[in-house]
């Protein structure tokens, strides 16, 4: 009786694997988002920044953190993905030695709590000017360094989320890859902080690497990977002071979604930046740091 029940329990696992799981490797899947008006979803993202010495070992490290929730607005052909953002909060830390890095110390950023914009995807990605239209508010109005810190930080979700949007109806089999060219600089200005800030990204390529479960809800991964891409950051300074960085980044990462609905459910992405940084009367200096973000739903 017992050997019976034990073999029921292995029968009914793997009828239950199967009900959540794809078949066989080669069945079509449909990755597109696929909210409705009203859906929303919760995620915190975590920001860790690692500073290299010239060997390439961690010396310090910063954390920063983002908790913020998106309201679905529109999904359709003729508008796009449109999401409703809301910040609920924006905490940013020290740099720390890395030998002291589990006893951070964070800043609440007040005045960023509870902002509020509209992100939206299209098929053709969308561009302002001579620059990448990423539709993330505060370079007017808000001359604090603070304001750079959280562009830059939510920069990556902006991106994973237009890849997304972008191949969710191209990768459909395991090995599917797609190749995504930026049709325009990343680039943007921040009043009183950054006079230009400058990715000539180099097309991203994504793969349908496989499949797997993210807490309990059946996922396929994506991993995304770019070329190294020419970066520049021109600081305002004193008038006696020109700062500027000049360099490269490279992104690669990867992301898992729900093939219940086509949500992102957890997303990771490393951006490598090698710099080399002029400051008038100074002798010039090498930067180099990796940037790695985490997205991670919120549980409620």
């Amino acid at each position: 009786m017992r050997k019976l029940f034990l073999i029921l329990m292995v029968l009914n696992a793997s009828i239950w694997a199967q009900s959540v799981m794809p078949r066989a490797p080669q069945e079509t899947l449909n990755l597109a988002p696929r909210c409705q008006r009203g859906d929303a979803q919760a995620y915190r993202m975590q920001v860790e920044v690692l500073f290299l010495n010239d060997d390439g070992k961690p010396t310090a490290v910063k954390n920063n953190r983002i908790g913020y929730a998106q309201l679905c607005v529109a999904n359709n052909p003729d508008s796009g993905l449109i999401y409703e953002i809301t910040v609920d909060s924006f905490i940013i830390g020290t740099i720390k030695d890395i030998k002291e890095s589990d006893r951070e110390s964070y800043s609440l950023i007040d005045s960023i709590s509870g902002l509020h914009f509209r992100s939206q995807y299209r098929s053709k990605i969308s561009v302002k000017g001579n620059c990448y239209d990423f539709g993330i508010p505060l370079t007017t109005g808000w001359p604090y360094l603070e304001a750079w810190e959280f562009i830059d930080d939510f920069l990556p979700a902006k991106i994973m989320e237009q890849l997304h949007y972008t191949v969710g109806g191209r990768l459909s089999k395991i090995g599917d890859t797609a190749t995504i060219a930026w049709p325009k600089p990343i680039c943007y200005e921040v009043q009183n902080v950054v006079k230009t800030s400058r990715v000539d990204q180099k097309p991203f390529k994504l793969t349908l690497t496989g499949l797997m479960s993210y807490r309990g809800t059946p996922c396929a991964t994506i991993s995304i990977a770019s070329a190294i891409s020419p970066y520049s950051v021109d600081m305002y300074s004193p008038d006696t002071i020109s700062y500027k960085a000049l360099g490269t980044s490279q992104i690669t990462g990867e992301f898992q979604v729900s093939l219940k609905n086509g949500n992102i459910v957890y997303a990771k992405m490393s951006e490598r930046l090698e710099t080399s940084i002029t400051e008038t009367g100074a002798p010039v200096s090498k930067n180099r740091v990796i940037k790695n973000t985490e997205l991670i739903p919120r549980v409620w």
